[in-house]
């Protein structure tokens, strides 16, 4: 039986509080707190706490979000997104396009040097970009307008394309840059690189014990300026109330905090400081289209129809979060503010259910909910609703691999609720195309796959930007995804620490909501 909001609430605030006060148990009798707290200003650490570690360094294959974070500390691309959201020269000191924007030609920066002291070359740059589009990168989508690269000499690389393609610039920030030598060995690189990354970027891996903690400390081959903490320690705390103890107590100086933790334990904390970021990560309940009944737009409709979004945000998010149109980040320029989402009306709900039953022969609409463990919340207050509609279902937690490998690319399920952290690039081919390999959904749209190619090869701005107001209109209307939460992100830290945000980004947010993004910046004043 499914219990009701308020006493979910109720429950989940009551379990919270235990936690906390048996994490402060816990805590008590460890005579360290003050101490470590001590030292890490002494020593200029800071403590990073997160509830997960990455799966490793190697690009193509641990492209979990945390592998994605910890990458970024180590390696660089040729261009990168400043705090701004525009792209910027990063490896490469300058970059060209040509009139017919077929060409783009790079010019490597002089005097940058891998973390091991090796130079870099422009032939790390050609085997980097070799590995990317390789038949077993997930990102050789990305650079399928590509028609060759090239090593024009020593200090220009160049990629031409077969059609002009808007999207590429942001692709090439995200391609890391890593050294030739490795990538030429037998697994090109794949077994040294996860465990032990050589980059370009400001710090380099010092040591990893899984489970416990990675450190990482300033690359003293840095070609730019250095950071100026002396190690960033990466603690791993899986249990949200014990991060948020230990960050209260001074153990950690920096982590990610849900609104639960932020409004129960840190906020009275004088000496915590909360930086809110707008978000990029939507979370959404999604459909497998090919399977019934979620073949039939009706019931997709019902569905959404009977989920109270707004109470849900105010249950879980405590208002740091929006009930967002699309997957888009909410500080995109390209959100289309004309698209709205499907409002709260249980009574139609049951309506367009009966509808739907009446047009397909559906006696009993039951589904099974697959979902993560951060999600199990919110996906049960979503049971309930559904619930109180005549929609039957049940929620089953698996883990994040199993979600991805046994179910979603498998095609095994009927709905499950995940969460996608999209770019500053609006281009989502990947996502809503009918071959991308993220679209597990099966979404398999005509007039979603035109507009993916007019924006992705558009004849001018305005183009652009009508292609992706149009694509947010049609997935409002087809409902592949209902499209759930769209949290803040929410880093909280000590007051010590200093540079943790910069102009603006209240409103741009960090890329890929990235916790360490502006990392190389921090200082312990």
């Amino acid at each position: 039986m499914h219990r009701p909001d308020v006493i979910l609430t109720a429950l989940r605030k009551s379990l919270f509080g235990f936690l906390f006060a048996l994490a402060c148990l816990v805590a008590a009798v460890s005579p360290s707190a003050t101490e470590a707290a001590f030292t890490n200003l002494e020593t200029q650490k800071v403590v990073y706490g997160a509830p997960w570690e990455p799966i490793g360094f190697y690009p193509i294959r641990a492209i979990d979000s945390g592998s994605y974070y910890a990458q970024t500390l180590v390696y660089e691309p040729l261009i990168k997104y400043d705090a701004a959201m525009n792209i910027e020269p990063c490896l490469a000191d300058s970059y060209s396009i040509s009139e017919n924007r077929l060409k783009y030609t790079f010019h490597i920066r002089k005097g940058v040097h891998f973390s091991d002291g090796q130079e870099l070359t422009v032939n790390d740059v050609d085997e980097s970009f070799k590995l990317a589009t390789s038949k077993g990168s997930p990102f050789r989508g990305d650079y399928k307008d590509v028609d060759g690269f090239k090593a024009d000499d020593a200090d220009t690389f160049s990629v031409t394309l077969k059609v002009p393609n808007a999207a590429l610039l942001s692709r090439i920030a995200e391609l890391r840059i890593l050294p030739a030598r490795l990538l030429k060995t037998a697994d090109q690189g794949r077994t040294f690189l996860s465990r032990n990354p050589i980059g370009t970027g400001p710090f380099r891996l010092a040591n990893w014990e899984s489970g416990l903690e990675l450190v990482f400390v300033p690359n003293e081959h840095y070609w730019a300026a250095k950071p100026q903490i002396g190690s960033l320690i990466w603690r791993i705390v899986p249990d949200r109330a014990l991060l948020a103890v230990a960050l209260n107590r001074g153990e950690i100086d920096i982590a990610q905090v849900d609104p639960e933790s932020w409004e129960s334990v840190l906020k009275a904390n004088k000496q915590i400081v909360l930086e809110r970021f707008s978000g990029s990560r939507t979370v959404y309940l999604g459909f497998n289209l090919s399977k019934p009944p979620f073949q039939y737009k009706k019931f997709r409709e019902a569905v959404g129809l009977a989920i109270d979004r707004q109470k849900l945000i105010a249950h879980l998010y405590d208002g740091f979060a929006i009930v967002p149109t699309s997957d888009m980040p909410k500080g995109s320029p390209y959100i289309n503010p004309a698209v709205k989402t499907l409002p709260f009306n249980q009574n139609l709900a049951r309506e367009e259910l009966l509808q739907a039953e009446k047009e397909t022969g559906t006696k009993e609409v039951a589904f099974k909910i697959l979902t993560l463990r951060d999600f199990q919340e919110l996906a049960e207050i979503v049971s309930n609703d559904l619930d109180k509609v005549g929609i039957k279902t049940e929620v089953e937690i698996v883990e994040y691999a199993t979600l991805r490998k046994m179910y979603l690319q498998t095609g095994r399920f009927t709905a499950f609720i995940w969460s996608r952290s999209a770019g500053p690039d609006p281009e989502s081919g990947l996502v809503w195309g009918k071959n991308g390999p993220l679209n597990f959904c099966h979404f398999d749209n005509a007039e979603a796959e035109k507009l993916l190619e007019e924006g992705r090869y558009p004849s001018s701005s305005a183009a652009r930007h009508a292609a992706y107001d149009h694509l947010q209109s049609v997935l409002a209307s087809e409902l592949p995804w209902i499209f759930m939460a769209q949290p803040d992100l929410l880093l909280a830290h000590s007051e010590r620490l200093q540079n943790t945000r910069k102009a603006g980004q209240e409103m741009t947010g960090l890329p890929w909501d990235n916790p360490l993004f502006n990392a190389p910046n921090w200082q312990i004043k």
